[in-house]
């Protein structure tokens, strides 16, 4: 038996159902997913989550193939595979195939991005994996890059968002899982 129920509709309060509902229309989801709706005895934590995805992760000066290729790299380096099979689809929306996306993976140095935008996934990477890691000389490095303040702004906080949605959707993937 899983750890977590999904709870029953009833168990569902009125703020909670709404902001599920903002989540899936702001995603362009025909229903609430089981990574969200897990959390629905929690409208506090579905608000901070949503109020995050609409704030943080949309790093508005970058392409989508940029940032959906940062996250399927992000999310396959943090092993996360509801993230990981998430970006992919979008991609494939975009009209990346399949092997071409798992050579990204094995190889992310030949991302076909304009030079800005490589830059935008490998310092996004680097942040999402290793911020313990980062100097000053890692942001001189990016802003020598060609990368404004503003840009590696976003990109840490398009890093930050996805670790903590990807902490949100392991756990609920491990909390749902039959033992």
């Amino acid at each position: 038996m899983a750890f977590f129920q999904l709870p029953s509709p009833s168990e569902i309060s009125p703020e909670a159902r709404q902001i599920l509902d903002e989540y899936k229309q702001l995603t362009g989801r025909e229903e609430w997913t089981p990574h969200w709706l897990v959390f629905a005895r929690l409208p506090a934590v579905l608000g901070v989550r949503l109020s995050a995805l609409k704030s943080m992760s949309l790093a508005p000066d970058f392409p989508p193939e940029a940032k959906n290729i940062a996250i399927m790299l992000i999310a396959h380096a943090r092993r996360c595979g509801a993230c990981f099979s998430a970006s992919r689809a979008n991609l494939e929306r975009l009209g990346f195939d399949e092997s071409t996306l798992d050579g990204y993976c094995a190889n992310p140095a030949v991302l076909p991005l304009k030079e800005r935008d490589r830059h935008f996934v490998q310092y996004t990477l680097k942040i999402a994996t290793g911020s313990a890691d980062l100097t000053p000389k890692d942001f001189r490095q990016m802003e020598a890059s060609g990368l404004s303040k503003h840009e590696i702004q976003q990109m840490i906080a398009f890093a930050a968002f996805w670790v903590f949605n990807i902490v949100f959707n392991q756990s609920a993937t491990a909390g749902l899982a039959d033992e």
